[in-house]
């Protein structure tokens, strides 16, 4: 079995067990569902911390491949065989990149075929796009019997020029990542501000029985007129985990909170993707701000800070 699939099978284990520890010890359907969107953070959070690991391990080998490739087109100019350059290049420290290096040089030693052994040591790095285009003009270059160490002292080359723009572009963009947590939490701000003022002004304003439902200053529940599975199931049970009484304010806080939830994961995506050219390392800012906008809506409704009756 792969290591995340033992990942996902453990880390499903441990909330079903959560779950069902909570659902016998308690009634409490809002203490059931908070347990719930726990378990979720369970199931997520090792999936997302064993792919941000592995992502970046490749960062760490992108950073030392040219440097082994270098160093591969100097033995190389020395008149040896590739084979043999990379079974000498076995000496120098390469950092993360070292171990692979060892079994692609151990697979030459023990009878293995270049072209095979060089495979083997490409699907180490799938998930790397620019290892990936290297390794396959390597494996052209040895195919044709061109001159392998000129075209690998050009491949060392425009890796450090690619790294040097790469490090360039983040420096560029890292305030911007800044400045979309800001709008993200000043969002959340403003949010909270209108559950704030609004909430008691439309619970007093509420259109009394047979009452024209048409006042200009009149605000009803749409969820009491026309009740739809989604969104107002969806909105009883979200008013449920944080203990909100049903009715107007219910269903106002729960849109103002979907909207969060929904600007948290997205935004985040895109910060990963424009920050560091990642979905996956966009997983990491969602998360932040997905827990972000929990903890601060159950410390306020908890606190009494939200007027929502």
């Amino acid at each position: 079995m792969e290591r995340g699939r033992k990942v996902l099978l453990g880390s499903v284990l441990v909330a079903v067990l959560l779950i069902s520890i909570f659902s016998l010890l308690t009634r409490d359907v809002g203490i059931i569902i908070n347990v719930g969107v726990i378990a979720l953070f369970i199931v997520v959070t090792p999936l997302f911390l064993l792919k941000y690991v592995e992502f970046l391990w490749i960062k760490a080998v992108e950073k030392q491949f040219p440097s082994f490739i270098r160093d591969l087109a100097g033995l190389k100019k020395s008149g040896i065989t590739l084979s043999e350059a990379i079974k000498m290049t076995t000496k120098n420290n390469y950092g993360k990149l070292t171990p692979e290096v060892k079994k692609f040089s151990n697979r030459l030693s023990w009878g293995v075929h270049f072209l095979r052994a060089l495979e083997i040591f490409s699907n180490r790095f799938r998930s790397s796009m620019i290892i990936t285009e290297i390794l396959g003009i390597l494996r052209e270059s040895y195919l044709s019997g061109g001159n392998i160490a000129m075209t690998l002292d050009s491949l060392s080359k425009d890796m450090v020029t690619l790294r040097e723009i790469e490090e360039e572009r983040k420096s560029v963009v890292r305030q911007h990542v800044m400045i979309m947590y800001g709008i993200f939490f000043m969002f959340v701000v403003i949010s909270i501000a209108i559950i704030h003022v609004l909430m008691p002004m439309m619970s007093q304003n509420q259109p009394t029985t047979g009452e024209a439902s048409t006042l200009l200053m009149g605000f009803e529940d749409p969820c009491s007129r026309f009740y739809v599975i989604f969104p107002c199931g969806y909105f009883d049970v979200l008013c449920m985990s944080f203990t909100v009484p049903s009715g107007i304010g219910c269903y106002y806080f729960a849109l103002f909170f979907t909207v969060l939830i929904t600007q948290a994961i997205f935004m985040g995506l895109i910060a990963g993707q424009l920050g560091e050219n990642s979905i996956v390392a966009g997983t990491k800012h969602s998360l932040i701000m997905l827990a972000s906008v929990f903890i601060i809506f159950m410390f306020m409704i908890k606190s009494g800070l939200l007027p929502i009756v």
